[in-house]
């Protein structure tokens, strides 16, 4: 009979394979970003409603997509000072249940974080595709922040804990490093 336990344990058994498919997903969006800048950097001599933004973006969201490793360590450098994503490691107060529960959740938050940031440039993308349209780069721009700080969730953590003055209660249930 299995527990929520060995549930969990299975569940997070698939989080590599899925991060492998949001990589190679994130290459292939990189590469039809790619393009559609060349076409549409093609098409902007006979079409002047295309706007140079359009184009800038469409080979940003290329470059990022391509170059995703790097761009998430870039992020990582400035958001956190670090390009790596900080492990961390169980509490006192956590069980040995509670160390496969907490890397669980953990880990699938840094896998939707990995979908925000990608999510994020897409939108960027669309927001500048023909006409500006100012709701949806503000969504993207929050959508590759909040990706950054999912991907590395125990500096985010930390600086919540700081922020708020939980250090001690933190330091219970997750010790970074």
């Amino acid at each position: 009979m299995p527990t929520g336990i060995t549930m969990l344990e299975t569940f997070r058994e698939s989080f590599p394979g899925l991060t492998q498919l949001l990589t190679a997903l994130a290459y292939l969006f990189g590469m039809i970003a790619g393009t559609q800048a060349v076409l549409l950097f093609r098409r902007r001599q006979h079409d002047h409603s295309i706007t140079s933004a359009a184009i800038i973006t469409s080979f940003l969201t290329c470059a990022t997509f391509l170059y995703l490793p790097t761009a998430i360590d870039a992020g990582q450098e400035t958001f956190f000072g670090s390009p790596t994503i900080l492990s961390y490691s169980a509490g006192s107060a956590v069980s040995k249940e509670g160390q496969v529960v907490l890397d669980t959740v953990l880990q699938f938050v840094q896998l939707v974080g990995l979908w925000a940031f990608i999510w994020g440039f897409a939108l960027l993308k669309r927001a500048h595709a023909r006409v500006f349209e100012p709701a949806l780069n503000g969504k993207a721009v929050t959508h590759i922040i909040g990706g950054i700080f999912c991907l590395n969730i125990v500096a985010s953590l930390q600086l919540l804990a700081e922020t708020f003055g939980l250090e001690q209660l933190l330091s219970y249930i997750i010790v970074p490093g």
